[in-house]
């Protein structure tokens, strides 16, 4: 596993524990170090605290992706946000700056986890 290249880590939010793992598992591959709950009041502390440099959450949650986002936008502006999800096509439309992907577009997702991550990088 290579060290971790960037000074903030990165918030997974899943509300399903085998994919946190999965994707845990996936960007620690990537030098990021992980925060991942499936909690939105663990998540929310996470993003107050201002140590965290992306967001990436499931869209379709017990609070939704949506309203994840909008509680973020209101504590955090210089944080960006990534919805993935196991359906094709976002359940909604797309707020300003955030990106969409499929669970299984792992290709795609850590490209553009990458570029969010980059004014983090040591």
């Amino acid at each position: 596993m290579p060290a971790p290249s960037f000074t903030k880590p990165i918030l997974l939010i899943d509300d399903d524990p085998q994919d946190r793992r999965l994707f845990t598992h996936f960007f620690a591959k990537l030098g990021l170090k992980v925060i991942a709950t499936g909690d939105p009041e663990v998540a929310m502390a996470q993003i107050v605290s201002g140590d965290v440099g992306c967001v990436i959450t499931d869209q379709a949650m017990q609070i939704s992706g949506h309203e994840l986002l909008a509680n973020v936008r209101q504590v955090r502006s210089d944080i960006g946000v990534i919805f993935i999800s196991g359906a094709d096509r976002p359940s909604q439309p797309l707020p300003s700056g955030v990106m969409f992907f499929k669970k299984n577009d792992r290709a795609g997702l850590a490209e553009h986890v990458l570029k969010c991550m980059a004014r983090w990088r040591r």
